[in-house]
């Protein structure tokens, strides 16, 4: 498997991100919430959020911001995936979050499920067996929708 890794900045991400969640003039408790794991994970300053957010109600581009490394990218789009998996409805909205991380991150499908995998041996080790079961369903349920998407042109990068 050849990792081809995309350079991508804190702040870009993020501000693409509130974009697609803005698409349709609202944001759900779901998106917020995501937006909020997503600000956490790429290790935003307490400012920077909210002049993503402006940015987009303006119209205006943002600086990228620093660089993430591959490791990183990865570590954020897993710490994003399991929140989608525990704190949402799982809502299409809430889905194509996950799916632009993945698709900006470059993250390709054996990468997707070594990831989904880690996910799955680190649960066994915390959490009680049925709660563990209901969220592998949620993993697998979510795969299947997330493949759904990538047939789509949702990220045109133009």
């Amino acid at each position: 498997m050849v990792v081809v890794h995309t350079k991508v900045g804190r702040l870009g991400v993020f501000r693409g991100a509130v974009g697609l969640a803005l698409r349709d003039g609202l944001l759900s408790n779901g998106e917020k919430r995501l937006l909020v794991k997503m600000a956490h994970a790429l290790r935003l300053d307490e400012d920077q959020p909210k002049a993503a957010y402006d940015a987009v109600l303006a119209g205006e581009e943002i600086e990228a911001g620093e660089y993430l490394g591959l490791e990183e990218t990865r570590r954020v789009y897993e710490q994003v995936l399991e929140a989608f998996l525990l704190h949402t409805d799982r809502s299409e909205a809430e889905l194509i979050l996950v799916a632009y991380l993945r698709h900006t991150f470059n993250i390709d499908d054996a990468e997707h499920r070594a990831i989904a995998r880690s996910m799955d041996r680190q649960l066994d080790q915390v959490v009680h067996r049925t709660v563990a079961q209901d969220f592998k369903i949620k993993l697998d349920e979510a795969n299947l929708r997330l493949a759904d998407l990538f047939g789509l042109d949702l990220f045109d990068k133009n």
